[in-house]
Parts: C-alpha cells; structure tokens; sequence
C-alpha cells in the first residue's frame, strides 16, 4: 500500500472506533438512564391519574407535577443525546436534500428563512464527515433559533474548496464580547475535530454570527 492509501486506512480506522464507541453509549444510556426515567414518569401517572386532587394540594404532595415534568425534561435531553451519539443514516436524496428538507421544515415552524447553496460534491466526502456536516448544520440552525433573533439563515457548502467549507451564517443580535460559548457549540468543535477539522465562530454583537466548519487539510 501507497503511504496516501495507509494513511487513508488509518483514518478509516479511527472512524470506525468512534462509530463503535457512540453505539456502546448509546447503548448503556438507553438501557440505563432512559429505561430508568421512562418507568418513573409511568409510575408518576400511575399515581397521579389514580389521586387527582393529590397532585394539585400543597407540599409535599403539591410538587408531584413539577417533579413530573423535571423527569420528563429530563427524558427529553437524554433522548436528543442518543439521536445525536447513534444519528439517522444520511437519506437516499443525500446529504443536500436532507438539509434541503431540515430547511424547509424550520421555515415552516419558527418561520425562518434558510438559504443553502452547495459548490461540488458530496461525494467528495466520507460517510463519517456527511454525518458531522448534518450534525453541526442542525446544531448551528437551532442556535439561530434559540439566541439570535435572525429571520434568515443562509448555509454555504463548499464540498470541491480543500478543505471542504460549510458556513452557517445569520443576521441576528451576535454574541456579546466574552460571552462564552454553550455546550453546543462545544459539541460541535467536538465533531469537527473528530473529523480531523476544526470549528470556527465568527461573531460581532449586533451584526450577526457566523459558523465556520473546515474539513480535515
């Protein structure tokens, strides 16, 4: 084998160890955590539809609902974090038409607009870093969301520029000077560094924000 093909081979090796270690997280968190939250939450409406002038009373029983909907809340993080550790396979219409369809669904529910534009290929890229590109777009859109107040996206994906650039953009508040970054965008560095990349966050208060992904150099 070619130094360019060993290299290759191994870097397909980290990946598949990877892949191998969200699936057992995954798995001990659905079979411990999530398990143990689910039957809970049943015990609790067990309870509840069974005394239902109980739950409305004051201390102690009067905390039953907040103690309800803690564990509910609790069950929904734990939730999103298997989709993230085990994520859906990129679908038959690829990697775009995904995101296409991500686009189209945020448009219509908090009335945001996503404009996407894609240079080259994806099959320029591995299974693994399609994977990240999707994870990290959705992080990216949701922090739109969430804190900039922006009603435009617009997400750039160079596949054919080396390395490959995606670059999720707004016109929101921006994030003030100091201000640090939350656990999602620790998250997303994470998978960008899996990949061999690295995440970059380009923002100015009042001017927007800008998220940077470069594939591996």
């Amino acid at each position: 084998m070619s130094e360019t093909e060993d290299a290759a081979a191994a870097h397909q090796a980290v990946e598949d160890a990877v892949a191998r270690e969200r699936a057992r997280m995954a798995r001990e968190l659905h079979d411990s955590v999530a398990t143990d939250l689910a039957g809970a939450i049943s015990l609790f409406k067990v309870y509840v539809e069974g005394h239902p002038g109980s739950a409305k009373k004051g201390p102690p029983d009067g905390t039953l609902l907040n103690v309800l909907e803690i564990l509910e809340r609790m069950l929904k993080q734990v939730r999103e974090t298997l989709a993230e550790l085990r994520p859906r396979p990129i679908g038959r219409e690829g990697l775009v038409g995904d995101i296409r369809h991500q686009a189209e669904e945020f448009a219509r529910l908090y009335s945001i607009r996503v404009e996407i534009s894609a240079n080259g290929t994806e099959d320029m890229l591995t299974s693994h870093q399609r994977e990240v590109v999707y994870q990290v777009v959705r992080e990216a859109l949701t922090n739109v969301r969430r804190h900039s107040g922006s009603s435009i996206c617009r997400v750039r994906m160079a596949f054919a520029a080396r390395p490959f650039l995606i670059e999720i953009a707004d016109e929101g508040r921006g994030l003030a000077s100091g201000r640090p970054g939350g656990y999602g965008l620790v998250g997303m560095r994470e998978r960008s560094a899996g990949i061999g990349g690295r995440l970059e966050v380009v923002s100015e208060e009042g001017r927007g924000t800008k998220v940077f992904l470069f594939g591996p150099t």
